[in-house]
């Protein structure tokens, strides 16, 4: 329930770095479920949680069981519950029944004061999230083959390797959370339950188009197999747009401009998307061992709340965020999220693979485009394990198979590959990632982009993290 326990994060030990390049003798295996030094007490949680959890422990062993709480007297908007994280809570729903901790109803929102519940197995429209195309979404990873950074001082002479995939958390999990932080925030602001249950939709199956295998596989074909270009396809296939239609109010070709981050609606649902991820990606990241997401997530641990910051104008042609300083704090959280994982050349050495390997299928027909919208990754794993018998990828994944270097320069990169005996096994071009300095505040009667509100520094911190994950990047064995 809010404020619970997540599961206990993995710390690595650190040892010390010896001099030279030496092959890797030694091989760690980092299993996220089995901590080797131990919990990180607070990482996510509310700052007053442990305190009352402990509180609430003493009156258990005391034999005074606290009350639980019932669904209806909990702060709700729309249909959404707050669930409060500052303390435990055991809350009943309206047939009496406790609703357990990991229940579909529940999201956890970490670094934040609320998780938001939702009874979908009552609610006559969640229960759009109970079906079988929103539930494959559960099959898919949300981070695929990235990993933890590598710790600062690991000995050159021991390689790490991870379970596939290392981090859990899915794709069901980060749109279940699009759509009750939507609902939530589209109810506080007053509009009326028929023009937010079409937005809600979308939001909740804006990924629905993930392919198997995530972000890597859609590389194979970014233009046949993008989750936008093919929202209506899928919505259609699961014969989901004609009823959404008859019984909500159902647009597709709105919602088709909301997917794609146009109009109001769909600028919002842009900026929601980024907080979902934002936060279930630093929680797993900056859980794992010691990192610049960690230490962010340690000094700010109510960064989350930054979506009850989110305010239309009085007109509702724009929305804009009301402390200035929050929003900052939760750009500087994604963007280390960047530098620590999504653009960090050791965590995602790997996340090439499944692009290679299902290329020549995909190419041959022997996989299809259907095929990859409709299955998840346990699907594609089989197909895979047919055709590739002698990998063991769907099991392991071993970044330190691959080195990389960074170069500054197209011309650099291509000197380097033109002068390898051996090839190169990928290169990529990482653009840097949008600061969001753009996004709107609210200052006096008037929006203005975040950006002028900051101080210089503040301005240059989140410049210069985009700056350094800007290159050309070369993926390659040792020769």
């Amino acid at each position: 329930m809010a404020g619970e326990k997540f599961p206990e994060p993995r710390i690595e030990k650190e040892q010390e770095t010896t001099t030279g390049k030496e092959k890797n003798d030694t091989k760690i295996f980092c299993d996220p479920a089995f901590p080797e030094s131990g919990p990180l007490p607070g990482f996510g949680q509310h700052p007053g949680f442990q305190k009352a959890f402990q509180e609430w422990q003493q009156q258990v062993k005391r034999g005074e069981i606290p009350e639980a709480v019932s669904l209806d007297s909990i702060l709700s908007l729309g249909r959404v519950h707050l669930v409060p994280r500052d303390r435990y809570v055991e809350i009943i729903d309206s047939f009496g029944d406790k609703i357990a901790t990991g229940s579909p109803d529940i999201a956890i929102l970490p670094f934040s004061s609320y998780d938001l519940l939702a009874d979908v197995y009552e609610d006559t429209f969640f229960k759009e999230l109970l079906g079988q195309p929103f539930f494959r979404l559960g099959g898919i990873s949300q981070l695929g083959y990235l990993v933890p950074p590598k710790p600062d001082n690991w000995k050159s002479d021991t390689a790490m390797i991870y379970p596939a995939p290392y981090f859990s958390h899915t794709r069901w999990a980060h749109s279940r959370l699009v759509a009750f932080l939507m609902e939530a925030i589209l109810a506080k602001h007053d509009y009326t339950e028929q023009e937010r249950l079409p937005v809600v939709l979308a939001s909740a199956y804006h990924d629905i188009a993930t392919p198997a295998g995530g972000d890597s596989v859609k590389r194979v074909d970014p233009a046949g197999l993008d989750e936008e270009e093919n929202f209506e396809w899928a919505l259609r296939h699961y014969g989901l747009a004609q009823r959404w239609s008859d019984e909500y109010g159902f647009d597709m070709e709105k919602a088709k401009g909301w997917v794609n981050g146009r109009e109001l609606f769909g600028r919002v649902l842009d900026v929601v998307d980024r907080m979902a991820y934002t936060a279930l990606d630093c929680y797993y990241v900056g859980s794992s061992r010691p990192c610049d997401v960690r230490s962010v997530g340690l000094k700010n641990p109510l960064t989350m709340d930054v979506w009850q910051d989110l305010k239309f104008n009085d007109g509702r042609s724009d929305f804009a965020f009301t402390d200035p300083d929050r929003l900052f704090h939760f750009l500087l959280f994604r963007a280390y999220e960047h530098k620590d994982l999504l653009t960090n050349p050791y965590s995602r050495a790997m996340d090439s693979l499944l692009q290679q390997l299902v290329k020549p299928l995909y190419d041959k027909g022997t996989i299809t485009r259907e095929q990859l919208l409709l299955g998840d990754d346990n699907w594609l794993n089989s197909v895979l394990q047919e055709h590739y018998p002698d990998k063991n990828v769907w099991c392991f994944i071993e970044p330190e198979r691959l080195d990389w270097k960074k170069f500054d320069s197209l011309e650099e990169l291509q000197t380097f590959c033109s002068g390898r005996k051996q090839a190169v096994d990928h290169v990529e071009y990482m653009k840097g990632f949008d600061t969001g300095l753009s996004i709107g505040a609210h200052s006096d009667a008037k929006i203005v982009p975040v950006r002028d509100l900051l101080k210089d520094e503040q301005v240059g911190e989140l410049e210069e993290i985009s700056r350094q994950t800007k290159g050309y990047y070369a993926y390659f064995t040792e020769e």
